[in-house]
């Protein structure tokens, strides 16, 4: 017959399962006393509770009337010492997983284990009761049967809801519940202690033999049917499966108490006492794997973290590499375009002048038609010379180191609109500027910035209107970093918005070379410039409306790093 954990446990997934090997030990011991008895077998110490006959007792015959108690304290404290391993380890897995299931139980396991303790100590008199051992013994024992079985209800009960536990206030409540458990414990232990008379617990005659045990089987077989596993439903673990699984061996405890035992250390007696010391057991062994399985998946994810941690290192070697590749290769191409542009500027120079010759010395000698395309080439070769012109000064501002100073945003404004005053006067422009900030720039750059927006504003204003720019400034948040926002924005002809990225791009015009003369550089100039101090520029424009250049300017020192 193979027995398989699954039909015993069916909603247990595999990751939670106890082994195999562990069920079926379990269920071996607890039917073992049952079979070993049915042949024959006493695990009692009841015949050696004879009267001594003799005055002179010998030191054997104080042993053997002892035995039973000294069997009955044994298997008392190896409970207890299990009790004890269960709370510190589900202590030791609570600082791990900052789950406070592990050691609310634990807790209730230890203080069921304490008062099996004081169980055991009032029978050996180690501590004062006041009532007779033939009493106190069974009344204690189901006394601490009862207590076991409901603080292992309650404890575990407590986590049946859907309340989150927050692992700050975890120890707190883990010491509440703690205290309200030992409050309790040490009530029952104080009144069973001094109690004179103690309730007959013990019917030898009897089919129930010990009715105050039914209280406790029950208890433990409600436990194990409905509380656990709603438990392991709500909270799967080894741990909780092992709780399950040690309700089996509390039920057959009792069992052997209700219906077996007659008297003080007889076989039914001590083979309940054994098998309590498995129920202490089967948790702590669920606890031992949880925390194992615990600490492999910690190493697991360790080593995973190692090995993604490696990759990233690897793949950004590989990036910082390229990205080194990419700078040089960025390096020669700016360099490359800064020596063609200014290479070609000598014999653009030769074709304009020899065209200039030509054209003087051929006017009267040759027809229009020709005059013409001396005309058109002469034409070609200045806006030749304004691409490269201006090339040469997106070259510049890509390829040039910058040195922050303070510079005044006002006084460069004044020096752009005193260059541009022929322009003004011819546009008839209105430029108004608010009180700017001193911010920390390149001067030439910041000239050149300015100098192409408002050349921009003017260029693009409407034929029926006078141009009228406003500068103004704010600070604002952007990105989570604090910006100076410098807005430059004027009532000329605008364009869709849909337009906004492609203008900063180098050689890109929105009109044609007969509507505004023009090389399309100047816009991805200003981006340039203003990348170079770690700000941005965002622009916002509606047709006939007008357009708005924002400039950011990060109020903290841009880093020097081109």
């Amino acid at each position: 017959m193979d027995l398989k954990i699954s039909n015993i446990f069916p909603q247990i997934d595999e990751e939670h399962r106890l082994p195999r090997a562990v069920v079926i030990a379990v269920l071996a011991i607890c039917i073992a006393p049952f079979l070993l008895q049915w042949f024959g077998f006493d695990f009692g110490n009841a015949g050696h509770l004879h009267t001594m006959a003799s005055s002179q007792p010998t030191l054997d015959d104080m042993f053997y009337r002892l035995s039973g108690g000294f069997t009955h304290a044994l298997l008392e404290w190896t409970a207890f010492c299990a009790a004890i391993f269960v709370v510190l380890l589900a202590f030791s897995h609570y600082s791990i997983t900052h789950d406070v299931t592990t050691p609310v139980i634990g807790i209730a396991l230890f203080c069921a284990g304490a008062m099996d303790a004081f169980h055991t100590l009032a029978a050996t008199r180690l501590i004062t009761a006041v009532a007779d051992n033939t009493d106190l013994i069974p009344f204690t024992w189901a006394l601490s049967r009862v207590f076991n079985a409901l603080i292992m209800i309650i404890g575990v009960g407590i986590f049946l809801t859907d309340r989150k536990h927050e692992p700050k206030k975890g120890i707190k409540f883990i010491l509440a519940i703690s205290l309200v458990f030992a409050v309790v414990g040490y009530i029952l232990i104080y009144l069973s202690a001094t109690s004179t008379h103690l309730p007959q617990t013990q019917f030898p005659d009897a089919f129930i033999r010990r009715p105050y045990d039914v209280v406790p089987l029950v208890l433990f077989m409600f436990a194990g049917l409905v509380i656990y596993p709603l438990f392991m439903k709500r909270h799967p673990s080894i741990f909780a499966t092992a709780l399950l699984l040690s309700a089996v061996p509390e039920v057959i405890v009792e069992l052997h108490m209700v219906l077996g035992s007659q008297m003080l250390f007889d076989s039914d007696f001590n083979s309940a006492h054994f098998l309590k010391i498995i129920a202490y057991v089967v948790p702590l062994i669920g606890l031992v794997l949880d925390y194992i399985q615990t600490y492999k998946k910690r190493v697991e994810s360790h080593e995973s973290l190692q090995h993604a941690h490696q990759s990233l290192s690897a793949q950004a070697n590989e990036l910082k590499v390229t990205n080194q590749r990419l700078a040089q290769s960025n390096d020669e191409l700016e360099k490359f375009a800064y020596i063609a542009s200014h290479d070609l500027q000598e014999p653009l120079r030769k074709i304009q002048a020899f065209g200039d010759r030509l054209q003087t010395s051929m006017k009267g000698s040759v027809d229009n038609k020709a005059l013409d395309y001396i005309d058109r080439m002469q034409k070609a070769s200045v806006r030749m010379r304004s691409l490269i012109d201006d090339l040469l000064s997106f070259s510049r501002v890509s390829s040039q180191e910058i040195e922050l100073k303070s510079v005044s945003l006002n006084n460069v404004i004044d020096n752009v609109i005193s260059d541009l005053k022929l322009t003004v006067q011819e546009k008839q422009a209105q430029i108004n500027i608010t009180e700017l900030p001193t911010i920390k720039a390149e001067p030439v750059m910041l000239y050149q910035l300015f100098l192409n927006l408002l050349t921009n504003a003017m260029k693009f204003s409407k034929a029926d209107q006078a141009p009228i720019i406003n500068i103004s400034t704010e600070n604002v948040m952007l990105e989570q970093h604090e910006y100076i926002q410098i807005t430059v924005a004027d009532n000329g002809i605008g364009f869709e918005q849909e337009y906004a990225d492609k203008v900063f791009e180098i050689f890109q015009r929105l009109h044609g070379r007969g509507e505004y003369h023009g090389t399309g550089i100047g816009l991805a100039i200003c981006k340039k410039i203003i990348e170079k101090h770690h700000g941005q520029i965002k622009v916002e424009s509606e047709p006939g409306v007008g357009t708005q250049f924002k400039l950011y300017f990060i109020t903290t020192s841009p880093r020097s790093d081109f």
